[in-house]
């Protein structure tokens, strides 16, 4: 397994210049992912662990609002940095890790909550990147991934004017990640699309047509569409329409349990035992 991006992109183009910030629920996409891991982690106290974590803005809302244990796992030290300072700006507390996913020092089967968003369509074989999910998650926890919508417009609009980021992106959908979670045993997998409308169109690196546009233009498409995603938005959370599909939803997710080892089982009789089954993959 590969990833499609390294630690240079993210300290030297994602998260430079970025300062601490706090999660605001106007958008529906923001809203609804907060209720899916909200109802994900149950109550008050459950170790909820985010990977690739940097300068995330959910963690710390989470750990503030809902009474979550928190950690967060990034290998940008500068991400980190940046989520340091948001659990600081929601007066939160948490753990941070600034280290490789794969060489990590978190235990593992140890968290009531794993999840990542925008992190698994950096890699190449979304199997290898789920499993080492998976291995975080306690039995009887829960797991859920949330990636880009890069199937409907926003996709073709990267494609179009940003393409060194499309090409960072493995495509797929929802179908594609309950699939990987159910090869990896877990049960009662769902999954479905997140948000109703949001269209993003940056300036800046990365955004390469953009960039060749005057700038009063550049600047009236981003302002604009800023604006219209926060009217829609708005729009949706006041409306009892969530319209959500392929076409406009600008985010998608799939959740699954890791299931607990019977109790009545044998070790060594039989089906293999949770651990044993995990360790032979």
């Amino acid at each position: 397994m590969e990833g499609l991006t390294d630690v240079h992109f993210w300290e030297d183009r994602w998260w430079r210049g970025a300062k601490p910030s706090r999660l605001r629920l106007y958008r529906d996409v923001d809203f609804e992912m907060v209720r899916l891991l909200r109802d994900a982690a149950g109550a008050a106290g459950a170790r909820v662990l985010e990977i690739g974590a940097g300068n995330s803005r959910v963690l710390p809302y989470l750990a503030k609002k809902f009474g979550y244990r928190v950690f967060g796992n990034d290998f940008s030290w500068r991400g980190c940095v940046l989520l340091r300072a948001n659990l600081s700006l929601q007066g939160a507390e948490g753990l941070v890790v600034a280290e490789d996913l794969f060489r990590s020092s978190l235990p593992s089967a140890a968290f009531d909550l794993v999840f990542s968003s925008g992190l698994i369509e950096h890699f190449d074989d979304l199997g290898a990147i789920v499993a080492k999910h998976v291995e975080f998650v306690k039995p009887g926890g829960r797991l859920v991934l949330i990636a880009p919508n890069l199937q409907g417009i926003q996709g073709q609009i990267t494609r179009r004017l940003a393409p060194s980021l499309w090409q960072v992106h493995r495509v797929f959908g929802p179908a594609d990640l309950a699939a990987a979670l159910e090869g990896q045993g877990l049960h009662g997998v769902r999954s479905g699309y997140l948000g109703s409308f949001f269209i993003r169109i940056l300036r800046g690196e990365g955004w390469t047509e953009t960039e060749r546009w005057p700038r009063w233009l550049a600047r009236l498409v981003h302002d604009s569409m800023r604006l219209l995603n926060g009217l829609v938005s708005l729009g949706f959370r006041l409306s009892p329409l969530r319209p959500h599909g392929r076409i406009f939803s600008p985010a998608f997710f799939a959740a699954g349990m890791r299931p607990a080892p019977d109790p009545e089982a044998r070790p060594g009789v039989g089906k293999p035992s949770l651990r044993q089954s995990v360790s032979a993959k």
